[in-house]
């Protein structure tokens, strides 16, 4: 009869333990690192904004330089991206299915240049331009902790999950998994002359060159310059770009504890370009990786 009780006392630990250890669902919260996004720096990429009035000086010159040009550098990842996922991990086959997103921030260095008629020597062929900073800090505006020129994404995705290894078998405290899915991405839109072009379309800032170039000499914070900024901070969850992405995660949970940590790495791969407006290395290919805290049941 001992014999029985310690027998049955062993099987029903066994039992509670693997129990406690396969989550039936959960929740996770993470801190990402997202290195699949980069730009190329390009500088004085031509702005053709139609309708703008020459001066006098310049009347019957057929060589004038381009009036507007914009140019991004120095491509930088901040220190935020964090998210969520919530998951199921009782699957038959597949085993897990999950949801999760992540929110990040990146800045760059944005300026739009303006012919500088009075600094210009047209007989001589020779041009000058003044350069007008477009950040945040720049134009009088703020978002989060960015000072430049803002971008920002919103990224969600759907995955499936398969077990490869657990250890110990019977515990499975700790897990490593793979698996892949699909994936969409909602961003800003990058400085381009395409957006600058769209705000003088929609705005009325005058046609007269001398005025525009007043306007943005004088005051740092004006509104043509804020208006540029406002259009890319309003358009931050525009259309999104679809892909699809690998996973290879780990994680650890002690049995008994409805909280572990896990740790997962994915490889993204957009069908598309995010932005084709702002060179050929925006493609958003390459490694996120989070690491966070799981809660389950």
């Amino acid at each position: 009869m001992k014999t029985f009780r310690t027998t049955a006392a062993a099987l029903l630990l066994t039992v509670s333990i693997v129990s406690m250890s396969y989550a039936i669902a959960g929740i996770g919260f993470h801190w990402g690192f997202d290195f699949s996004l980069s730009m190329d720096d390009a500088r004085n990429e031509t702005v053709n904004i139609p309708g703008i009035n020459l001066p006098s000086e310049l009347s019957g010159l057929t060589d004038i330089p381009p009036l507007f040009k914009v140019s991004r550098e120095n491509w930088d990842r901040s220190a935020i991206n964090f998210g969520g996922k919530a998951y199921i991990d009782f699957i038959p086959v597949i085993e897990a299915l999950e949801i999760s997103c992540n929110f990040g921030l990146w800045q760059y260095d944005g300026s739009m240049a303006f012919l500088d008629i009075t600094g210009s020597d047209p007989i001589e062929n020779d041009w000058k331009y003044k350069e007008v900073k477009l950040g945040v800090d720049n134009v009088g505006l703020s978002y989060l902790s960015l000072k430049g020129t803002p971008y920002a994404k919103l990224q969600l995705d759907a995955t499936v999950r398969k077990n490869i290894f657990k250890f110990p078998p019977a515990a499975n405290i700790i897990k490593l998994n793979a698996g892949g899915g699909v994936s969409a991405h909602f961003a800003t839109p990058a400085l381009s002359s395409k957006l600058i072009e769209e705000v003088f379309a929609k705005k009325d800032f005058g046609v007269e060159l001398a005025d525009l170039a007043a306007t943005l000499a004088d005051n740092p914070n004006n509104e043509i310059s804020k208006a540029i900024v406002q259009k890319i901070i309003d358009e931050a969850l525009g259309k999104p770009v679809l892909g699809m992405h690998i996973l290879l995660g780990t994680q650890i949970k002690i049995p008994f504890i409805p909280a572990g940590i896990y740790v997962d790495g994915k490889y993204m791969i957009p069908f598309t370009k995010f932005d084709s407006e702002a060179g050929s290395d925006f493609n958003g290919m390459g490694f996120l990786l989070n690491a966070g805290l799981s809660l389950s049941i």
